[in-house]
């Protein structure tokens, strides 16, 4: 028995000495995924915010929460992405885009009367 301990005992002896534990080693490995930025955009005659600005590469989520009860504002579309969805009165609607590269992405209402843009800017060095 003692020959198996002290392969180990020795092994995690080097491995403290080195500065690194055997389990920061492996939670040094796991590459952690990056957040995801949600913003809320409430449709009440408009957008708000009308403009919304997110960095190249960023996860965003977008949360719409129509107030209007105006049948125009019924439906979101990003016509660029291929999204279009429906925005029930006063429940909330999330959309999760996709990783966006560097670009202007219009949305706007059904009836394409109520508009918004999503400027995707080139990330900083």
């Amino acid at each position: 028995m003692p020959n198996v301990i002290l392969p180990v005992v020795l092994s995690m002896c080097v491995t403290a000495v080195a500065g690194v534990l055997p389990a920061e080693a492996d939670a040094a490995k796991v590459e952690r995924a990056p957040a995801v930025r949600e913003i809320e955009v409430v449709v009440d005659g408009s957008y708000r915010p009308d403009r919304i600005t997110v960095t190249e590469g960023e996860r965003v989520r977008l949360k719409f929460v129509r107030r209007d009860r105006s049948p125009c504002t019924r439906e979101v579309v990003f016509a660029a992405l291929g999204i279009r969805r429906e925005l029930p009165t006063d429940q909330p609607v999330t959309i999760e885009l996709p990783v966006l590269s560097v670009g202007t992405y219009e949305f706007h209402c059904g009836m394409n009367m109520t508009r918004g843009v999503l400027e995707v800017v080139a990330r900083k060095p």
